[in-house]
């Protein structure tokens, strides 16, 4: 029995098998919130910011997330070489 942060589980529940040699059993439940301690972690977005509603709609609606859907384009074409 103890206890360990959620953050924790997961890299437990790889490590287990290996350190048991496939016998560990891990059983975990939700015990309480804690609050953070020190500086709040902060991790940088991996998508469009959606209190920028209009361009955050602009990418839901055409389903391009991360794309540079809605800029103009310029086409380009190769010119053939003799």
């Amino acid at each position: 029995d103890g206890e360990m942060p959620v953050a924790a589980v997961h890299r437990m529940r790889s490590l287990l098998p290996g350190l048991t040699r496939g016998e560990g059993v891990l059983e975990s439940a939700f015990d309480h919130y804690e609050r953070v301690r020190g500086e709040i972690p902060v991790r940088a977005r991996s998508d469009r910011n959606p209190l920028n509603r209009k361009e955050y709609l602009l990418r839901v609606a055409r389903g391009l997330p991360g794309s540079d859907a809605g800029r103009p384009r310029r086409r380009v074409t190769r010119e053939a070489t003799d």
